[in-house]
Parts: C-alpha cells; sequence; structure tokens
C-alpha cells in the first residue's frame, strides 16, 4: 500500500470476517458498500473435490462481479 501511495493512488486494507460459504457475498457487499473502483485480490485454486465441497471463491468472483477486479495468482 506504501507504493500505491507513493504513486498518489488511494488503497487501504479491509479485514471480514463470514463463513466460508458465504465469503464471496461478503466481499462483493464490502465493495459496494465502499464505493470500489477495483477490487484487488489474489486467485488461488484448491483440489477438485475441496471446491465441490466447500466451493471456490475464485470462481464464484468470476461468476458474479459487480466491480473490476484484478486477480493475482
Amino acid at each position: 500500500m506504501k507504493h500505491l501511495a507513493r504513486k498518489g493512488l488511494r488503497a487501504k486494507t479491509i479485514s471480514l470476517q463470514s463463513d466460508r460459504g458465504n465469503l464471496q457475498a461478503s466481499i462483493l457487499s464490502i465493495a459496494a458498500d465502499e464505493t470500489l473502483d477495483l477490487l484487488i485480490m489474489g486467485g488461488y485454486g484448491h483440489s477438485r473435490l475441496q471446491e465441490t465441497v466447500f466451493g471456490g471463491v475464485t470462481r464464484e468472483m468470476f461468476r458474479s462481479m459487480t466491480v473490476p477486479v484484478l486477480m493475482s495468482h
């Protein structure tokens, strides 16, 4: 974040508590509440079995993005 500030870009970190099944909806809710112009997040993959059972936040974000998202792996 210091690097972005040196470039004149405003950025802030927001922490949230959410259960695993509702994480993607919580992220998008905060994005709307904060009127974000861009959401930056890491994209991580898990085994197919784990994603089938628990879901995948990265996959769900791609399905229902409401703001521009920069994904980094």
